[in-house]
């Protein structure tokens, strides 16, 4: 049984899909660099994906860099087990809920993020991993899109998580602790299946702990272009548990194509 449950967790906990984004405004800043290991773990991506670090510019709010519309992105899978599968990931409004939520990004047939903006940023206070039926709660809500950082800056969240089962919200699972840590780390030339993009990259690290037995590090580079929203993320996801399993993967994936989804026009009364 705790093995069961210790599983379902994991997977409720794929933070990797929200990773946090913002957007370049002005200029005059010199990119960063990724570290020997980031370099590596961007292989995934494939050759000829990343091109050299271009000039990094002051980030700004997120909505013109996320192309935060209704709409759906498309990714072609560049390694680990899904490698030339495809994943769609979509975005659309919702009605308010009682922690704020306005917003939901699905990501495959994964998981539900619900998302909510304060002042000029978005955070995330819940998701719903549909494959375990596991809602998750994050307290204080998860920073998800992030404003104002500079090149190279670093901005750390520290926060627990709750999980519960998603068919009865009231049974709790378990409680454990999440760090995540985010840094804009520059800005690069991408090469695509929809096209070539200057993005700005950012890296996000996560560290989740479930009683003191499990732990998960996940590292994610997630390269964003203005006007488009993701183009490309490299992750590398390590799971320890204790007498259980421990796990080590590596998933990059690519845009395709993206479309927008235009609200239905307003037909005013003769």
């Amino acid at each position: 049984m705790l093995r069961t449950r210790v599983v379902c967790a994991l997977a409720a906990l794929t933070v990797s899909t929200s990773a946090p984004l913002v957007m370049a405004r002005s200029a005059n800043a010199q990119a960063v660099s990724p570290s020997l290991a980031g370099v590596e773990l961007l292989q995934v991506l494939g050759d000829s994906v990343v091109g050299a670090p271009e000039t990094a510019r002051t980030l700004s709010p997120f909505s013109t860099l996320a192309r935060w519309e209704t709409g759906e992105w498309r990714y072609r899978i560049t390694s680990g087990a899904r490698r030339g599968e495809t994943e769609v990931e979509s975005l659309a409004p919702m009605g308010a809920t009682e922690r704020g939520e306005t917003w939901k990004r699905t990501i495959g047939q994964d998981s539900t993020l619900h998302l909510r903006e304060i002042s000029g940023s978005l955070v995330l206070p819940s998701q719903i991993t549909h494959t375990h039926r596991a809602l998750v709660y994050f307290d204080p809500p998860l920073s998800y899109l992030l404003a104002g950082m500079q090149p190279g800056e670093s901005r750390t969240f520290d926060g627990r998580i709750d999980v519960y089962s998603q068919s009865n919200p009231a049974v709790k699972w378990y409680t454990g602790r999440i760090r995540a840590t985010t840094v804009y780390t520059g800005t690069y030339r991408i090469t695509t299946p929809a096209g070539v993009f200057h993005t700005a990259l950012i890296k996000s690290e996560y560290t989740i702990d479930i009683f003191a037995v499990v732990s998960v590090k996940d590292t994610l580079y997630s390269f964003y272009a203005a006007g488009v929203g993701k183009v490309a993320e490299a992750e590398h996801r390590r799971i320890a548990a204790m007498g259980l399993f421990n796990s080590d993967t590596r998933i990059g994936k690519v845009l395709v194509s993206y479309t927008l989804v235009s609200p239905p026009a307003r037909i005013e009364s003769p």
